[in-house]
């Protein structure tokens, strides 16, 4: 059932005219094009659906229904749907999102069942302007806008991406949240605070820190990182971040995200770097597709967040041992992701934000572009590692190594398949010659190797992204749906004579449940009113594609298939009176005059079964 607004004012998801009208005021093609390039193809939009590996657009926008669907993940639903597979989020989150865009007010709650991310954004944005404001204003601020300066960073960059200092105090942000009216328990929740280990009080996480507030793809603050400055204390760590939140996961998130989409989904290029002042340089130095890790290793949730705007990730690594340790520690993980992964190397002692200051945005560009296959690359990195005299156990080790990477390559690949063979089969071959092993050897631990990989979680997912597919439907379902769609007042009353018993789908019995409930709360259960009733993302993209469908049937009159289907129901029904009356005949004693009676009426109702009627006398 839809969720409401109740007598307290408590907001659980939104009343029903609240979810109309934030549905009216979004149009799903700007929406839809915020995430991915779409182009005009007649009356709708297409574009390269963000779930699959997709080479041709298949994803249609159509803008008169206001709704998307995938003919080849068969999904589809409203801008809800929409927003709420994209970015991973609950029904209430992607109202408030599209509330939000469309400059609409919601009731918010003031029950303890509330929404619990709301204070913590709100509390999160207000801590990112107390710090913006200390590192502009405050005399205390004046090694944090040296450390900035000397990095390199314009004040239009810093201010851009709401860059910010914190004092060196125990408790600054405290008092700073005391005066403001916000409690330690919100504080401590949004990550910004610690409690003491004897429960004395608490204390500011961050302190004497440069301060860069972590947005969502959304652009609402949910974190910081918090660097220190230059001749601090030796055992303080030079970074650190917010811990996990109920808004923010560090496995899940990107720095910079909100404001790089846009261009990865023109360049569909994201290029990673590992640090905040890495990603702003590059930034500053005209190139706007860079995002940076949050002091872990890029891992499949990242990827597969990229993979919604790019179809290459270009990771950028310094060229020391550390940067070596870190490509180690991504490969196999992106390698099992569908999109091309390419690996960067700095040259030694260089990181990227002193790159791009020093040698301008044209020579970085030309280090992206250099990047090179992530499995030429670790075919290149075992052999400069593994000295001459390498004994057999580490010659063996380094095989192994390469044969695992290789093995990590998923079969979803956006290279060819000859090519993904003809590159399987270089490797095999400078293997084979550099240790002295066979091919075939070789290609047996392949195999053993691939076939031990369990699938991976976007694999999972991939695999749960699919819809229910009209084509699959019992007949009698697929009318009936056909019918509710096409002409859903005068179809409900017809659809409510059916039992359940004669369907043969528990989607429809579903779907046909959902229109009887907005019917008699007085609401029509139009397409885009089913779509807001039934969460089922499957069932979503069922009633996209049986709409589309019907709009392709224009020979047909809805007014004719509501009455088909009346007759389709009569049939039905004189169907099931004869099979009784032929029970009734086979299994029970009956009186010459009964027996008569049941065969003629037996006979009357196949008759009408048949769609025959009895010839007026006269």
């Amino acid at each position: 059932m839809a969720s409401t607004l109740d007598t307290t004012g408590t907001f659980d998801g939104g009343g029903d005219d609240v979810k109309e009208r934030v549905r009216e005021a979004v149009d799903i093609v700007d929406l839809v094009g915020s995430y991915i390039s779409l182009r005009r193809n007649g009356r709708n939009f297409v574009g390269l659906c963000p779930w699959h590996d997709d080479s041709r657009p298949s994803l249609q926008i159509n803008p008169e229904r206001q709704t998307f669907r995938c003919w080849v993940c068969n999904v589809g639903g409203d801008a809800f749907s929409f927003l709420m597979r994209m970015d991973r989020l609950e029904f209430r989150e992607a109202l408030e999102q599209l509330a939000d865009r469309a400059g609409i007010d919601l009731p918010r709650s003031r029950g303890p069942g509330g929404d619990v991310k709301r204070p913590l954004y709100d509390v999160a944005a207000w801590a990112a302007d107390r710090f913006a404001e200390c590192l502009l204003t405050a005399p205390m601020a004046g090694p944090a806008r040296d450390y900035l300066r000397n990095r390199g960073l314009t004040a239009e960059i810093i201010a851009a991406h709401r860059l910010g200092f914190v004092p060196p105090e125990w408790d600054w942000l405290l008092r700073q949240a005391q005066a403001a009216g916000i409690s330690t328990g919100q504080l401590e929740q949004a990550g910004l605070v610690v409690a003491r280990q004897d429960r004395s009080g608490h204390y500011d996480r961050f302190r004497g820190r440069v301060m860069f507030p972590i947005a969502d793809a959304q652009g609402r603050c949910v974190a910081f990182g918090g660097r220190v400055l230059p001749g601090a204390d030796a055992d303080s760590a030079k970074y650190i971040n917010s811990p996990e939140t109920p808004i923010f996961s560090k496995q899940s998130m990107l720095y910079g995200l909100d404001t790089a989409r846009e261009a990865m989904s023109r360049s569909r290029r994201a290029v990673v770097v590992e640090g905040y002042t890495d990603c702003l340089a590059a930034r500053q130095a005209g190139i706007p597709d860079v995002v940076a890790v949050l002091g872990t290793a890029l891992g499949q949730r990242h990827a597969r967040l990229l993979r919604r705007y790019a179809d290459r990730i270009v990771v950028v690594l310094d060229g020391d041992d550390a940067g070596r340790r870190r490509a180690d520690e991504v490969l196999e993980v992106l390698l099992a992701e569908p999109i091309d992964v390419r690996i960067a190397r700095l040259p030694p002692g260089v990181d990227p934000c002193d790159h791009c200051l020093s040698e301008g945005a044209a020579a970085f560009e030309q280090i992206i572009e250099a990047a090179v296959d992530p499995l030429d690359y670790r075919m290149r990195e075992t052999l400069e590692r593994l000295p001459d005299d390498a004994t057999d156990e580490a010659a063996l080790n380094a095989v192994e190594g390469v044969l695992r990477v290789m093995a990590a390559v998923s079969p979803r690949s956006p290279l060819p398949p000859s090519q993904r063979q003809l590159r399987q089969d270089q490797l095999l071959g400078r293997l084979s010659r550099r240790f002295g092993l066979t091919r075939e050897a070789l290609q047996t631990r392949l195999r053993e190797l691939a076939r031990s990989r369990r699938p991976t979680l976007s694999d999972a997912d991939d695999a749960d992204a699919g819809g229910v597919d009209a084509a699959s439907l019992p007949p009698w379902d697929r009318e009936l749906l056909e019918a509710l769609i096409a002409a859903p007042e005068a179809s409900v009353p017809l659809c409510a004579q059916v039992s359940a018993g004669e369907l043969g789908s528990p989607a429809t019995a579903t779907i046909l449940a959902a229109a009887t409930s907005l019917q008699a709360s007085g609401r029509v259960p139009t397409l885009a009113n089913l779509l807001l009733e039934l969460p089922d993302s499957r069932l979503q993209g069922l009633l996209v594609q049986l709409d589309e469908t019907i709009r392709e049937q224009t020979h047909l009159d809805q007014t004719d298939r509501v009455h088909h289907l009346e007759a389709a129901i009569e049939r039905r029904r004189a169907e099931r009176t004869a099979r009784q009356s032929l029970r009734t005949l086979k299994t029970s004693p009956l009186q010459p005059d009964d027996e008569a009676a049941i065969l003629e009426q037996l006979i009357a109702t196949r008759r009408a079964a048949q769609g025959m009627t009895e010839p007026k006398e006269g």
